[in-house]
């Protein structure tokens, strides 16, 4: 079986796209590289040893949630302003570092909310709570 390592086409981003609280296209190209990267390691791991890609092993509503969850680590990881919201099962996904109490709210509105999914059809608006910025990544 091939593997092919993919690398993020930054032709498909949005350049007019007005993005808050100091978020830059290119933390979404490395969040998004982060995780391509990761699938491909982790799958030719998986390869050589006989078995089935990662992706292939989960079943696609697990398979959404991992990637949502690695691209909120990612982009917390290269924004210069957001952290990872640490209240359990906490909206946004990912808040303003220093605005709420140890960066943690169970629904708050200074964030950005995270959906990925790799069917494209997919890609839609999850929750109908008020945020300032939601992310849709079709993966």
């Amino acid at each position: 079986m091939s593997l092919v390592q993919n690398e993020v086409n930054t032709k498909c981003f949005n350049r007019s796209a007005k993005l808050p609280f100091g978020i830059r296209l290119k933390d979404f190209e490395m969040a998004m590289q982060d995780v391509y990267d990761f699938f491909y390691d982790v799958n030719l791991g998986l390869i050589e040893r006989g078995l089935q890609r990662l992706d292939d092993m989960l079943r696609p509503a697990i398979m959404s949630g991992v990637l949502s969850d690695m691209l909120t680590a990612s982009l917390a990881k290269h924004s210069r302003s957001l952290t990872v919201n640490l209240y359990h099962n906490g909206h946004p996904d990912l808040l303003v570092n220093g605005i709420y109490p140890d960066n943690k709210v169970k629904a708050g509105s200074e964030g950005v909310e995270i959906k990925a999914t790799r069917k494209a059809g997919e890609c839609r608006r999850h929750s109908r709570r008020t945020r300032s910025m939601d992310v849709r990544v079709c993966l």
